[in-house]
């Protein structure tokens, strides 16, 4: 319970989004995080959009929970980034969520404020979830902000799964810890 009211503090002084210490999962890394937050949403068969370059782990991790990857390569010549434009047209019937990197590994890319509340007015229209990879919140450079996909909106929260840790903002690695956060989605599905 104080790891999960100190994920709280720090996620609302970090990222200014509120969570309950019963809205968060804490787990043996930010990847089995991941790997359960698509274990709950993705049934088999549901498309999982995936925007490219991505993390070597991500597809795999779709494919393990029988989904398919539908992966959206967004090129040198767009920064990396995955425009709404692009995330619309990607988006079936079968589509269940994104999984979105923000800062990406590999590239370093982060998206601002703007290109995400584009990002979550389309998940919201195609009502799909996002799994918010934030684990790089915390190395942001060049005078850049961080903004988590979770505090763009009341609708945004309630349809993502933030998932971070401690391994990257405090240089943790050994520890292992991860922790996921969501409202009801997960009751939801």
């Amino acid at each position: 319970m104080e790891l999960r009211k100190a994920v709280c503090q720090r996620l609302k002084e970090d990222c200014g989004v509120d969570y309950e210490p019963s809205q968060i999962s804490v787990s043996s890394g930010a990847k089995p995080c991941v790997y359960t937050a698509l274990r709950a949403l993705v049934d088999p068969g549901d498309e999982v959009i995936l925007p490219a370059p991505y993390w070597v782990s991500y597809i795999e991790l779709i494919r393990m929970v029988g989904g398919v990857p539908v992966v959206v390569t967004a090129t040198e010549a767009e920064h990396f980034k995955l425009t709404a434009e692009k995330l619309s047209a990607a988006i079936t019937p079968r589509t269940k969520a994104i999984l979105l990197n923000n800062p990406s590994n590999p590239t370093g890319m982060m998206y601002d404020r703007e290109e995400l509340e584009a990002i979550a007015a389309v998940c919201t229209q195609a009502d799909i979830y996002v799994i918010s990879d934030e684990i790089y919140a915390c190395l942001a450079y060049d005078g850049r902000t961080f903004t988590s996909f979770a505090s763009l909106s009341a609708d945004a929260k309630e349809r993502t799964i933030l998932v971070n840790g401690v391994s990257k903002a405090y240089a943790m690695t050994g520890w292992r810890i991860g922790y996921a956060c969501a409202n009801d989605v997960i009751a939801k599905v």
